[in-house]
């Protein structure tokens, strides 16, 4: 009898404790269905959010953005339309014109704000000297426009490369037309059968002129193919004297021609430079033609070595480098045309060059192959004094 009221005991009390966890799990479970949902945000703090968005999102990207209000007043810009408008202060709140300074772009947003086309236009800043794109999209709320944003884009390189393009067609053509002109007038000489003496000298001027255009063909490749990276230099340590040396014999026939005196003079005869042996001679051999073909007769050309720590403006040692210069007794070069000297087609006072021949590319190329083994090339020269041009080579 004990032990069956045990038993029963037991029971009722597992059936107490059970009935206890179902009433309290009912009862949470009628709480939160009875709760209210999860309120939404606050207008004002969505508004901090998406102000909050805005701002990165403006300060992170490339272009520069600026917002006006219908009065023309800015109201926001971005830290890169502040660098590319060259702003020394903070300009918000006053008038676009005195951010942008010019009256074109000023007018240009007045339109968008009154009608809400979108319009572009370059603008070329004085302060910052960039070219710069202008697009600006009017902001509405339905159907009001309440104000316009400025996307602002730095197209400087793109204005440069399509400049040098333009450049490139124009003076190609210029190249090209007094050859194939005077091919032209030779050719009709020769078609009216001329004496024999006189055919003969036309078609060897005839031979001069191909000649010479096939040289700016040549050439326009080959710089096409080196500012392309499609030229492998095969780089080796190498004594630089029997480069100079082979460089020296086939110029002097044409130094001779002119009695020029040619040198060479090595401070470090054993020097090893890593280089390209057949492309260092190839800017050996057009600096020392254009020393030629620039020196009046009697003058002196003279190849120079000598061994340099650091480049010129370099803070630390970077070398040693070796440097290779040519230096002659000729006509020089003015002032105001050395900065462009190494341009393609560039040529010094084209009246007075005008029978030197060239066509304008040989420094070009040679800048390239000099800085493609990491080097540089350069000029020192006054009007009537000489010029020298030196070059650069890494030590092996």
């Amino acid at each position: 009898m004990t032990t069956l009221t045990l038993s029963l005991t037991l029971a009722l009390v597992a059936s107490l404790g059970l009935c206890a966890w179902l009433f309290v799990a009912c009862q949470r479970a009628r709480a939160a269905a009875a709760a209210p949902p999860p309120r939404p945000a606050e207008p004002d703090q969505f508004k901090a959010l998406t102000d909050a968005l805005f701002q990165t999102a403006a300060a992170n990207l490339d272009a520069g953005i600026v917002v006006v209000d219908p009065s023309r007043h800015v109201r926001y810009l971005n830290p890169q339309a502040d660098a590319l408008l060259a702003s020394d202060q903070s300009l918000s709140g006053l008038s676009l014109i005195a951010l942008l300074r010019d009256h074109q772009a000023d007018a240009l947003v007045a339109e968008v704000l009154h009608d809400g086309g979108p319009r572009e236009l370059a603008l070329k800043p004085i302060s910052s000297g960039r070219t710069l794109r202008l697009r600006c999209t009017a902001l509405a709320t339905g159907a009001q426009i309440t104000g316009a944003m400025l996307l602002i884009n730095d197209i400087t390189q793109l204005s440069m490369l399509e400049r040098a393009r333009r450049d490139l067609v124009a003076n190609v053509s210029h190249e090209l037309r007094t050859p194939l002109a005077s091919l032209k007038l030779l050719l009709e000489t020769v078609q009216s059968a001329p004496p024999p003496e006189v055919a003969q000298r036309m078609l060897g001027q005839m031979a001069h002129e191909i000649d010479a255009i096939t040289q700016l063909v040549d050439e326009l490749h080959e710089l096409a193919q080196i500012e392309s990276g499609r030229v492998t230099l095969k780089l080796a340590p190498l004594p630089i004297r029997p480069v100079v040396e082979r460089a020296l014999e086939r110029i002097r026939p044409q130094a001779d021609r002119k009695q020029l005196v040619i040198q060479a003079e090595f401070a470090e005869a054993a020097t090893i430079a890593l280089m390209d042996e057949g492309r260092i001679g190839q800017v050996l051999l057009n600096l020392l033609h254009n020393a030629v073909k620039f020196t009046g007769a009697g003058g002196s050309i003279v190849i120079r070595t000598a061994l340099l720590d650091r480049h010129a403006g370099e803070p630390t040692p970077t070398g040693p480098w070796l440097t290779v210069s040519v230096s002659d007794t000729g006509v020089g070069i003015p002032t105001q045309d050395l900065p462009r000297i190494f341009e393609r087609f560039y040529k010094v006072d084209r009246a007075r060059t005008r029978h030197a021949g060239g066509t304008g590319l040989g420094l070009a190329i040679a800048k390239h192959l000099v800085e493609g083994h990491g080097g540089r090339l350069w000029v020192d020269s006054a009007e009537g004094q000489g010029s020298t041009f030196s070059f650069t080579l890494p030590v092996a």
